[in-house]
């Protein structure tokens, strides 16, 4: 069995862009502006910024190499979910935490290393609010500070701003990618794809099986969903919300007329035979719009379920709550609702979300009709294989995403992860123009089940 000689790590780019979601929803922002706006949530340097990335390597003794990129998800630091991961700060996390952890190891198996990797912590600075005393008047409040209201020097420490050194979790950008330089060290030492890894350490059936595709639009919310019509993609258009008063409208009405649109356009393209799921990701802009009124919430789901009828709807993220409990009291409670009135529209989780143990948590409240496995967000690969299970084990559908700020290589690990697990739906990515995160999601999984069927031949 090779061994692990040395940890390679190399600053990359993600196959997208990072947005400060909440400076979108607060106002809106033509995408040229986005560039050089001032951001407001905490970690931005501007709303839209190049995702950036870290190829990790894991160099073995017998002269190959497992990469694996370590990358995080378009709307970082909202909901629970980390920061903006910076290269600089994951090379050198890479090299004084999990080089001296790896290098050396032999490579018995993935999951127990990629565990191992999970657990590591590291030393860090963080900035936080200082307290006033109790009754002091005047000072920064939460908002300033949160807002970044208050210009500092890089290095100089906020006025109402400590600077503390804590002990964390590695951030789950490295994990993610450390932990996909391990499963594909653990196939190339095995001589098999990284999916027949998978199903044999958690005993698994052998895949054999494509899983059907979800694609997602973007800004682009008309030309791309032709383009995912013409490939029949199995569900369909996700359609970014990040302009509330052009996409949504004060009542939700833009986004039904859009809804219906999307219907009318595949009965005009395609035929009879062809029955996608419409798939809406909202990032909790209904619940905005109705100031998280549930019963104006379910209201406006049911124009969108007659808009789009006869297919089969989806609705992610309906409201977002300002915490994992509250987001799951309302989801569970919403969906009661749309129980109750008949509908079938299905409702997805994704805010708050953001671990295995969110996801039990959302699965044990039967508080979504399915949730999204935002890898990235899960850390090491090994979570998001027991989120699937966990999902499939709990009778809530599975929908194994991801983000469009990701890279090929965590794309095509992700197919395997798939198959090995079948969710119900796979997030075809990275980027926001179809075509291209498609292509690479199907013909990495027809050259893996290719591979695995001609193995299993020659036996």
């Amino acid at each position: 069995m090779p061994a692990i000689v040395r940890l390679l790590a190399v600053p990359a780019v993600g196959g997208y862009y990072c947005e400060d979601l909440a400076a979108l929803q607060s106002r809106p922002m033509p995408i040229p502006d986005r560039y050089a706006a001032p951001a407001v949530t905490p970690g931005f340097r501007r709303v839209r910024e190049v995702a950036e990335a870290v190829s990790v390597g894991l160099a073995l003794d017998d002269g190959r190499v497992a990469w694996g990129d370590c990358v995080a998800v378009a709307y970082c630091g909202k909901a629970g979910r980390w920061p903006v991961f910076r290269a600089a700060e994951g090379v050198a996390t890479l090299r004084t935490v999990v080089a001296p952890a790896l290098e050396g190891q032999p490579l018995t198996a993935f999951r127990p290393l990629a565990e191992a990797v999970e657990g590591l912590t590291e030393s860090v600075v963080e900035e936080r609010p200082v307290k006033a005393p109790k009754g002091q008047q005047g000072g920064l409040s939460r908002r300033d500070l949160l807002t970044g209201r208050f210009a500092r020097a890089e290095g100089a420490e906020s006025p109402g701003v400590e600077r503390v050194m804590v002990t964390r979790s590695l951030h789950t950008a490295v994990r993610y990618g450390v932990s996909q330089a391990l499963l594909g060290a653990a196939a190339l030492a095995r001589g098999l794809t990284m999916a027949e890894v998978i199903a044999d350490e958690w005993g698994l059936p052998a895949p054999s099986e494509p899983v059907p595709i979800h694609a997602q639009s973007g800004g682009d919310r008309y030309a791309n969903v032709d383009k995912m019509i013409a490939r029949r993609v199995a569900s369909l258009p996700h359609a970014l919300v990040d302009d509330i008063p052009e996409q949504l409208g004060s009542d939700g009405s833009k986004l039904v007329q859009y809804a219906r649109w999307v219907k009318e356009r595949i009965q005009a393209l395609a035929g009879a035979d062809y029955r996608p799921t419409i798939h809406l990701d909202v990032h909790g802009t209904l619940g905005q719009i109705f100031d998280n009124n549930l019963g104006k919430v379910l209201g406006a789901l049911y124009a969108l379920e007659s808009a789009v009828k006869p297919y089969p709807l989806r609705v992610e993220c309906p409201v977002m709550l300002a915490s994992r409990e509250a987001q799951i009291d309302a989801m569970r409670t919403l969906r009661d609702y749309v129980r109750a009135r008949g509908l079938q529209v299905q409702l997805v989780a994704d805010e708050w979300a953001n671990t295995l143990d969110d996801i039990r948590a959302f699965v044990d409240a039967q508080a979504a009709d399915m949730i999204q496995i935002k890898m990235p967000d899960l850390g090491s690969v090994h979570n998001a294989v027991d989120a699937v299970l966990a999902c499939k084990q709990g009778g809530v559908g599975a929908f194994l995403g991801g983000s469009c700020a990701e890279t090929d290589l965590s794309a095509r690990m992700s197919v395997h992860v798939a198959l090995a697990t079948r969710p119900d739906i796979l997030m075809a990515k990275p980027g926001m123009g179809v075509d291209e995160a498609v292509m690479l999601t199907q013909n990495e999984m027809g050259r893996a089940l290719a591979e695995m069927a001609h193995r299993c031949a020659a036996q």
